[in-house]
């Protein structure tokens, strides 16, 4: 074990995976680590998670108290957070981004729900989002939906989480849920239908718990293999949603409109749209009964 914080497991592990290539990227993460300095809840250990970066994360943490890092060779944000996983004390899980802000009073009030409802198994809060640069963007706070059962709109992308650090996961889902899988770029995704699935949500009223961060450019780099992502993912939900009609509309809808959102707009983006432009039109005109794979084992969703 890395770090020890006394002889009391904190409240809250907050895992935060990185792989940082610039100085401009360094400096965000100084922005993210301060933003969880200011943290109205101060029990917690902060794991940052270096995926083999070629620049020194460890001593830009070091100035950033409870909070150390672990080292591996570069193998991907999935295996990144299990590592933290494996590592943490927490009966509580945030995983944040690297250049996300988590608002003051995230951890409290997520603490505070979970208390109050010992039944579900994790809280969502509204996100925000800022600019590139950092600066807020007013009136753009996106709150989850009111009701329990998160699955289906989860999976129809009626709500998403743009930023993971707008839930607190308690240390029981996590473990039941064996961690994150990849693929890469949609690990997050597959985590949060995963869970949504098997554990009722309740939402954290009130101001927003965090602050994500646009992307700077239109231009995606990798547009095919977020869409191979994305269609791994679903491919691993329709096993669980086949048989019910409602359940296999969503599973439809929530393909198409996240392989929608991931192609780039504008000129910037125009390339890339374009050569995107072939697998997006055959998710747009796939029969949902076609989109699962051959060895599924059909199970009804039936939310309990």
């Amino acid at each position: 074990m890395p770090h020890v914080q006394g002889p009391h497991p904190p409240l809250v592990t907050i895992v935060l995976p990185c792989f940082v290539t610039s100085d401009a990227a360094l400096r965000r993460l100084d922005e993210t680590l301060a933003s969880i300095d200011a943290q109205s809840c101060g029990d917690a250990e902060v794991m940052v998670v270096d995926d083999g970066s070629p620049v020194d994360v460890a001593r830009l943490v070091a100035r950033h108290p409870r909070t150390f890092t672990v080292r591996q060779p570069n193998a991907g944000p999935a295996v990144a957070r299990n590592t933290g996983i494996d590592l943490s004390r927490g009966s509580t899980f945030v995983f944040v981004d690297a250049d996300d802000h988590l608002l003051p009073r995230a951890l409290e009030d997520g603490l505070a729900v979970l208390e109050a409802h010992p039944e579900v198994g994790f809280t969502v809060g509204a996100q925000e989002e800022m600019t590139w640069e950092g600066v807020p963007v007013p009136g753009t706070a996106i709150a989850p939906p009111a009701q329990r059962q998160l699955y289906l709109p989860l999976l129809a992308g009626q709500w998403s989480l743009g930023a993971p650090s707008c839930a607190m996961f308690r240390r029981t889902v996590v473990e039941a849920l064996g961690g994150f899988r990849d693929p890469w770029g949609a690990d997050v995704l597959d985590f949060c239908l995963r869970a949504a699935y098997r554990f009722e949500a309740q939402r954290v009223d009130g101001a927003p718990v965090t602050r994500h961060r646009r992307c700077h450019t239109t231009a995606g780099p990798d547009v095919e293999r977020r869409l191979q992502s994305l269609h791994a993912v679903y491919d691993r939900q329709w096993a669980l949603v086949r048989g019910n009609p409602e359940a296999e509309a969503a599973h439809a809808h929530g393909l198409r409109a996240l392989s929608a959102r991931a192609v780039p707009s504008g000129v910037g983006g125009a390339a890339e749209a374009r050569r995107a432009e072939p697998h997006v039109r055959s998710i747009a005109s796939t029969d949902v009964a076609a989109l699962g794979p051959r060895d599924a084992v059909g199970v009804a969703y039936s939310p309990t």
